[in-house]
Parts: C-alpha cells; structure tokens; sequence
C-alpha cells in the first residue's frame, strides 16, 4: 500500500495531470484575467478556444513576447503552424515593427526547425530590446543545437540576468551543460552562488527537479537508499532557498519512503514536520499515529 501511495503521490509532483488542469469547485465565482482563462483553455487543452483568448488579449492588453509564445505553442498542438504564420503576417501588415512581434517570427520558424530564419528574427527582436529575455533564451537553444555551447551559455546566461524568475532560463541552461558533458557544471554554479543571489531560487528549484528525476528513477528501480539520498538532496536546497512549498511534498515523500523501508521512527518525524508547515496537509495527518 506504502509503494502505491508513493507512486500516485511522487507521479502528481513529477507531470501535471489533467485534473491539475482543472478548475476547483467554484472557482467561477471569482474574476479570472483574461490572460489566466488563457492559461486554463491552454492547460485543458483546449487550444483553439485559447488561441482566440489571445487574440484577444493582444487587442486589449497589447503585445507581449510571452502572449506571442503561447499562441504560437498552441498553434504547434493542433498543426497549425500555417495558420499561424498567415495571422502573423496580416498582424504585420496593420501594426509597426516590434521586439515581441519579432520573437514571434523567431518563435514560429524555431518551432519549424528552421534555425537560420529563426535566429535572424531574434536578432531582429534585439536590436529592438536587448533585454528581450525570450529571445535570448531562445538563441541560446538554436546555438546548443548548432553545438556552439559557448555562445549558448552567454545567451541563456544574459536571459536569466533580465528576468531571475524565469524558471525556463534556468532550465535551458542545464539541459545545454548536460547536452556539453559536463552534467555537475550546474550544481556547481549553485553552490559557488552568494547566498541571497537573485539567481539563488531559479537554480536551486531547477536543481531539485532534475535530483527528483533521478530518485524517482532510482525509486522505480527498486533502490530505496538512492531514492530517500535523492529526497534528503531536494529538501536541503529547498530549505537553502527557503521554498516552503517545496518542503512539504519532499518531507512527505521522505516520509513514505522511510515508511516502506521499514524505519517507522524516522518517517513519523518526517510526517510532523510536514505538519508543522502546513497544519493541514490532510495525508500527514493520517500517517501521525502512536507506535507500538
């Protein structure tokens, strides 16, 4: 029982699952944005109603690099990728030149896999906005595709400078390190950063998820030990950037994990201290019991 409970719990941490995507009872009683009813069309796979949504939104909110990167992913999903590029070229046609209607013709043609005219258009976008986040991330995949690793990791690194949030940026630049082989280089840079960076979240949130990946393989290959070294790893660099929210499922699944291996003790401890992030995480509560 131990060992389905954690695959159903470990499998919701790892993909979203199409009753993430859906709405809470009730959820219609508050005011979404236009830009959040967007995302759920989008999430519920709904693409067509979101691209419309988009359109929208473009009218309303004006241009965003981010909105033109949303409609163009769902464009992707149905193989619209024609209609796509027609309804850029007609928004060209009435409204001036800018950097985000640029990375959206960047965008199309990387989605297209053609990576010449892609650059060429995020250049475009650049000399518009240097500080286009999107359209540096995105040179940096084109030239870690062209293995110019060097120039990706200066695109991808100039991306991150303009938007530390952006778990994307730090994502891509993991992947090009891995794709390099030097799969540590980027633990490394986490550890060497001052504590406090404004880099310090994106690296470590995008760490724990690729030590997750690992446990949970280590999990399906029946290596419990590797498994809780995995879990304890992730809850370390979620306490060091201070991320609550990633505390309590990796002390959760630390507790499931002890449980199956047999050490009751520890994975009650590691039960109560979910609870006392979160009084009300209802499967801890259940897990608390006294031990004979």
């Amino acid at each position: 029982m131990v060992v389905i409970s954690f695959l159903l719990f470990f499998g919701l941490l790892l993909s979203p699952s199409p009753v993430l995507a859906q709405a809470h009872s009730g959820y219609e009683k508050f005011k979404l944005s236009e830009k959040d009813e967007a995302q759920i069309l989008f999430a519920r796979a709904r693409y067509k109603e979101s691209i419309e949504k988009f359109k929208g939104i473009l009218k309303s909110e004006g241009e965003t690099s981010a909105t033109f990167r949303m409609m163009l992913k769902a464009w992707k999903e149905i193989e619209g990728l024609t209609d796509a590029e027609q309804f850029l070229q007609n928004y060209q046609a009435s409204n001036k030149d800018s950097t985000h209607l640029w990375y959206a013709f960047g965008y199309l043609n990387y989605l297209k896999a053609d990576y010449d005219k892609a650059e060429k258009s995020f250049e475009e976008a650049l000399k518009m906005n240097p500080e286009n986040g999107l359209a540096l991330n995105n040179l940096g995949a084109i030239f870690s595709e062209k293995k110019q690793y060097a120039l990706a990791i200066d695109k991808v690194k100039s991306a991150i400078q303009t938007d530390p949030k952006e778990s994307m940026f730090f994502s891509n630049l993991q992947k090009i390190y891995q794709e390099m082989g030097e799969p540590d280089r980027f633990a490394n840079e986490y550890k060497n950063l001052p504590q406090n960076s404004s880099e310090q979240w994106g690296y470590g949130k995008t760490l724990a998820r690729v030590i997750r990946q690992r446990a949970f393989g280590s999990y399906s290959k029946g290596d419990l030990d590797n498994a809780i070294l995995g879990f304890e790893d992730m809850l370390k660099i979620y306490q060091e950037i201070r991320d609550v929210n990633g505390q309590v499922p990796a002390l959760f699944s630390l507790g499931l994990l002890n449980e199956e291996k047999g050490n009751l003790q520890k994975a009650q401890n590691y039960f109560a201290q979910v609870l006392a992030l979160n009084p009300n995480h209802i499967q801890a509560r259940d897990k608390i019991k006294p031990l004979d």
